[in-house]
């Protein structure tokens, strides 16, 4: 039999488990010294937000409580990406008239003139209430996830709702489908190291950058998805089953207002016709339309790029939506702002988005004040608040 290897006077033996441990310790060491430098890098240059989930996840929430002030409660810092930062008192203090606005980006960029709107309210003569407007406009946001927020609304003691949403289910869709709500918990684990943090956010700086010097991009501006008209091909099924769905979700998150007593006031959305978003297979179509434009012919293009939305995917609303809002107001004899025809009789021609909308669905700056004002009279007649 071979002999054992004799072995050397005052040489130094570990055991099996402790020359494994040794084994691993530079490994260890270097991923420590990684972890530190990475924290160390944190103090210098704070990490990006990152909203877990996209407000898919139903433990989503957007008000956190501020700081040693625990009665304040603001915008979470991982919302920010999405949404206004807001603050506002809690409990509601005592003669606080509270309206909560629901919405994509339409109603995020209304947040300055809601701003206005709540002073006026608040100092029209006779008026003792404090009125305050919370602007939940989340942009991309459609009615999925406006309808994953209601809940913690309600919470916040509100005695009015307002709802301007229509122009994000096909876009909410893409978001949905790429965001693994499986993940969620191995992400938050992973995420825990700073090294991790700063490597997801190097690659997504490096997205970006290359996102931005993108052709497509570059011609669009900056608050739309580029690539919202393109990728996949809906069928006629799948776009009636995408309103089936933005009625359920509409009228679910009526219920749960009206079942709390908060009364809701809903709008129609107002979206471009005189230069619809249209994929590809529509070029023919679309040169169509600015022909008969062109040639004075307004009713007739308005009527075909109505058709065409209304049966193709899309990032603005159409005829679809806007009766899907008129039948959930019909049924919940809810007050209705008729945005959509403020907008078009506003225009010189009668076609939304001559002059009040800069793209697909966003309306201008005096677009906005246009629908807000006829918020503001339906919030007068529900509140009992006088003109100014």
């Amino acid at each position: 039999m071979p002999q054992e290897p004799k072995k050397k006077p005052g040489a130094i033996t570990f055991s099996r488990r402790k020359t494994i441990l040794y084994s691993l310790l530079p490994a260890f060491l270097l991923l420590g010294s990684c972890e530190g430098c990475a924290r160390l890098l944190e103090l210098w240059r704070p990490p990006l937000t990152l909203d877990y989930g996209w407000g898919f996840n139903a433990d989503s929430r957007v008000f956190v409580p501020a700081g040693i002030a625990r009665n304040t409660m603001i915008t979470r810092p991982e919302k920010l990406a999405s949404f206004q930062m807001q603050t506002f008192t809690m409990p509601k203090p005592a003669g606080t008239y509270r309206i909560f606005i629901l919405g994509g980006s339409n109603v995020n960029y209304m947040n300055a003139p809601l701003r206005d709107m709540a002073k006026r309210l608040s100092s029209t003569p006779g008026e003792t209430r404090r009125f305050e407007i919370i602007n939940l406009g989340g942009l991309a946001y459609g009615t999925h996830r406006l309808r994953i927020m209601v809940p913690e609304i309600l919470e916040y003691e509100p005695d009015l709702a307002l709802l301007y949403a229509g122009h994000n289910e096909f876009e909410e869709l893409k978001h949905q489908a790429i965001t693994n709500l499986e993940r969620l918990p191995a992400q938050k684990v992973a995420y825990s190291l700073a090294m991790l943090r700063l490597a997801r956010d190097v690659w997504a700086l490096f997205d970006l950058a290359w996102r931005a010097g993108h052709a497509h991009f570059s011609e669009l501006p900056s608050e739309v998805d580029y690539g919202a008209a393109g990728a996949h091909d809906f069928t006629s099924e799948e776009i009636a089953e995408r309103m089936n769905r933005y009625k359920e979700n509409l009228d679910a998150i009526v219920t749960q207002f009206t079942g709390h007593d908060v009364p809701v006031v809903i709008s129609t959305v107002a979206s471009n016709f005189w230069e619809p978003d249209l994929a590809q297979s529509f070029a023919a179509e679309k040169e169509q339309i600015r022909q008969l434009y062109d040639s004075g012919n307004y009713e007739e293009g308005m009527r075909l790029a109505r058709d065409i939305l209304s049966r193709s995917k899309r990032h603005q609303a159409s005829d679809v939506e806007n009766g899907v809002i008129r039948e959930i107001a019909a049924k919940h004899n809810l007050p209705l702002v008729d945005g959509e025809n403020l907008i078009m009789d506003a225009e010189p021609h009668g076609v939304p988005g001559e002059t009040l909308l800069s793209d697909r669905c966003h309306i201008t700056e005096w677009g906005r004040e246009i629908v807000l004002a006829a918020f503001e009279k339906v919030i007068r007649q529900l509140a009992g608040v006088g003109q100014s």
